[in-house]
């Protein structure tokens, strides 16, 4: 351990960043929901509109989370981090 640590000041930026799973999850399951409700005819097209109504859906979160992200991008705030290094 030595005497005088040595410390080093430097500006950070600081933002909130979306959670990419949590959107992408959320559209997939909300997609099968509605392509669930929309194909209550036979179960092989049920089953189609289901997984193709998830996958859009999961396309649609992750659109969603990078415009959340652009969004809360210049919104981001600087600070002042000190590092200390003994």
């Amino acid at each position: 351990m030595s005497q005088n640590p040595t410390v080093s000041s430097e500006e950070v930026s600081i933002r909130r960043a979306p959670k990419y799973l949590a959107f992408s999850l959320t559209g997939f399951f909300l997609g099968a929901v509605i392509a669930f409700l929309a194909g209550l005819g036979t179960a092989e097209f049920a089953g189609l509109l289901v997984a193709f109504g998830g996958i859009f859906g999961g396309g649609i979160g992750i659109l969603a989370a990078l415009l959340f992200d652009v969004f809360l991008r210049g919104r981001g705030s600087k600070l002042q981090a000190t590092k200390i290094v003994e």
